[in-house]
């Protein structure tokens, strides 16, 4: 049996760190893959960053290109209808800071034609014309020909005005946000942080590398993976939950099993004694005439020896029948009272009560039962040359407080919390001086129990035990 237990323990421990590993490699899978995700991810969002910081460059290049146009007190802009062409043509000229022309550029705009004279309308659309050109050849990278001042202007605004680092930001905290990745960052020209995407060169002309970094990328992404982690640790608990129960049980299976042998051996003994002297009583009654002195001695050994069994027989269903049916708890009990007819059935147990009278409710038989069990056993197990039984109660803080102590061998402290368990007999050997079988203090903890109370065992300085009886006190 133990064999096999070892086998199955064995068994179920690697079947628990196969589980284990896996889901650990399981969770770290997914976090490299999370990880690599949120490479590609940032990446992506820079770079689309980027391009978006150059887009709001040029849209601002355009606006400023807007106002110097609509600005008519350094720029004149006319139209007149060229019948040869069949379209407008535009006239943009500058003013010089004397009131004079210091420059001039003619054009025509395809779609945008004015037979009359340039209304507020044909300017703001032939101005509109004139930004969409400026971005489209801003984003190509083509030269622009404008008036000498405006051209200027427009080189300046774009080529020579350094993008600011803020722009960049919004943008690539506005990209990270459309791909769920709200979490802080820094871009600047060198490498710092734990994670940095590629570099980006933020220059219109020349180079000016720049690249985003992230302090803290392991929070961000087990936070996306908490449902995942949480779950295989889930996992992970309740299959180390299931084998510590499997084991606790095939291990509390294999002790009830022990305790169990013990029972029938210890049971089959005291058994065999009163049927041996039955049967032997019975056959001599039925071989050999006798007297009637001597047939009534030995129908007298025959009823001792019946009444023994079926006590031992009553001591078994009773505690059966107390697990499953419990007891009636009806009848009012002066605990002084019971103590004293307690004492009254043994030789030699000290009496100590308190004058007042102190009740309990309950079941009296039982209770009975229990408490004399104890006493019993103190008489029965103590070893001492004197010994020294006391049976006493008291009241304390509304609880009734009944002890037996005694000066016998005492119990070792790894049995104390074993002794009120089904069949355990406290081991001494292939020997025991004292029959029994295990059930007497089972029993007593299920009365107590069944009464509201509890029951405990402590050391009785110099030696011996007091056990330890607490009721709820009823007035």
């Amino acid at each position: 049996m133990k064999r096999n237990i070892l086998i199955i323990f064995i068994l179920m421990s690697l079947c628990v760190a196969g589980i284990t590993v896996l889901q650990l490699y399981f969770s770290y899978k997914n976090y490299t893959a999370a990880t690599m995700a949120f490479k590609k991810d940032s990446n992506e969002a820079f770079f689309e960053a980027v391009d978006s910081t150059f887009s709001v460059h040029r849209q601002n290049v355009a606006d400023d290109l807007g106002m110097w146009l609509a600005d008519t007190t350094h720029i004149i802009i006319s139209s007149k209808w060229d019948a040869e062409r069949s379209a407008s043509v535009f006239t943009i000229k500058e003013l010089a800071a004397d009131g004079g022309e210091s420059g001039e550029i003619v054009m025509s705009v395809e779609g945008l034609n004015e037979k009359g004279p340039m209304t507020p309308r044909a300017k703001e659309a032939f101005i509109k014309q004139m930004q969409d050109m400026v971005k489209q050849q801003l984003k190509s990278g083509g030269i622009i020909y404008f008036t000498q001042e405006l051209g200027k202007k427009v080189n300046k605004a774009y080529f020579e005005t350094p993008i600011h680092i803020k722009v960049l930001e919004r943008q690539y905290a506005r990209a990270l946000k459309k791909r769920g990745m709200m979490l802080p960052f820094t871009i600047s020209e060198g490498k710092r942080g734990a994670f940095c995407t590629g570099e980006a060169n933020l220059a219109t002309q020349g180079k000016r590398w720049v690249r985003a970094c992230f302090e803290d990328t392991d929070m961000f992404l087990l936070a996306r993976l908490k449902w995942v982690i949480a779950g295989s640790l889930l996992l992970i608990v309740i299959t180390l939950a299931c084998f510590w129960f499997t084991a606790k049980t095939l291990l509390t299976q294999q002790k009830l099993n022990s305790l169990k042998d013990d029972f029938i051996s210890n049971m089959t003994h005291e058994i065999h004694t009163p049927l041996t002297s039955v049967i032997v009583t019975a056959e001599a009654l039925k071989k050999f005439s006798h007297d009637e002195e001597a047939r009534s001695n030995y129908i007298d050994i025959i009823l001792h020896q019946t009444k023994k069994l079926s006590g031992l027989t009553d001591e078994i269903l009773t505690g059966t029948k107390l697990e499953k049916q419990g007891i009636m708890l009806n009848d009012t009990i002066n605990i002084n009272q019971l103590l004293q007819e307690i004492a009254l059935g043994f030789s030699g147990v000290l009496l100590t009560v308190p004058n007042e009278q102190l009740y309990c409710k309950g079941n009296k038989l039982h209770l009975s039962n229990a408490i004399t069990n104890l006493v019993d056993n103190a008489v029965k197990y103590n070893t001492s040359v004197k010994p020294v039984i006391t049976l006493g109660c008291m009241a304390f803080d509304k609880e009734i407080i009944i002890a037996v102590t005694d000066n016998g061998p005492g119990i070792p402290d790894e049995h104390k919390h074993k002794i009120f368990g089904h069949f355990y007999r406290i081991p001494a050997g292939n020997v025991h001086d004292v029959k029994g079988y295990g059930l007497g203090l089972s029993y007593v903890q299920k009365v107590i129990r069944a009464h509201k109370g509890t029951i405990t065992v402590k050391d009785n300085k110099p030696k011996g035990s007091i056990f330890e009886i607490t009721l709820p006190y009823a007035a």
